[in-house]
């Protein structure tokens, strides 16, 4: 058959003019630039609440890293648990709340802007805010690096899992999200901040990850009081 049957016959290629629409029908509707701008305001006014209240825990992190906890002792007498050790799931309950909420994009952003502006207050302005906190509970460098990362990645271990166990069983997700991430934290934390040092961080981490999953478990009690409130947004299925 010759290329110009073939052309204009009746196995003529599509091309876009066959479109049986219009172009915006055919190729779908393109955003104004008030719709991009809406977009984006939106997605800032979600981000508040989220940011805010993952920066209280860290606050409170801070504030509460000397006061020891007597049942927890090390081969020398010594408490090696302070209240800030046992505050960290806290942390984890405000992402998966926002997981819940917005989803997993909205979950990681939280995460990455709140460890943003720790990070910068710490290298830019520490100076600055130093005289106007507690002296007594200023972390060394080593333990601040660990504490970060072991958060940021156990954070992103926790939220993929949380969104991948997302179903009929409101409990799965959450306690799913809470167990990867004590795993992930005292794994990554405790070497991080001590190896070396002669502390006992190998056990200290074992016991840490126990009794970061038990905490875990326990804070499905709040999440399940949350969930009337802390509503997922539709596409998630009600989960």
């Amino acid at each position: 058959m010759a290329a110009g049957a073939i052309e204009d016959g009746p196995y003529r290629l599509r091309s876009a003019s066959d479109a049986a629409w219009a172009g915006s029908a055919a190729y779908g509707h393109r955003e104004t630039f008030w719709e991009k701008t809406a977009a984006v305001l939106t997605a800032v006014l979600r981000m508040i609440l989220p940011v805010l209240s993952l920066l209280a825990c860290f606050a409170a992190l801070y504030l509460y890293r000397d006061t020891p906890m007597p049942l927890f002792l090390d081969g020398t007498g010594t408490p090696w648990l302070t209240a800030s050790h046992l505050l960290v799931p806290l942390a984890f309950l405000c992402v998966h709340l926002t997981n819940r909420r917005y989803g997993p994009a909205y979950a990681f952003a939280q995460v990455v802007i709140v460890s943003a502006l720790v990070a910068g207050l710490v290298l830019f302005a520490g100076d600055q805010i130093a005289p106007y906190l507690p002296q007594s509970t200023l972390p060394t460098m080593r333990e601040a690096i660990g504490l970060g990362a072991a958060f940021f990645a156990a954070s992103f271990v926790s939220i993929v899992v949380f969104d991948g166990a997302r179903g009929a069983r409101w409990w799965t997700a959450p306690l799913f999200g809470f167990l990867s991430a004590a795993v992930f934290f005292a794994l990554i934390f405790f070497p991080t901040a001590y190896a070396g040092t002669g502390a006992l961080w190998l056990a200290h981490s074992v016991k840490y990850m126990g009794l970061l999953m038990g905490e875990g478990v326990l804070l499905l009690i709040p999440y399940w009081m949350l969930r009337g409130i802390v509503q997922p947004l539709s596409g998630f299925g009600g989960y």
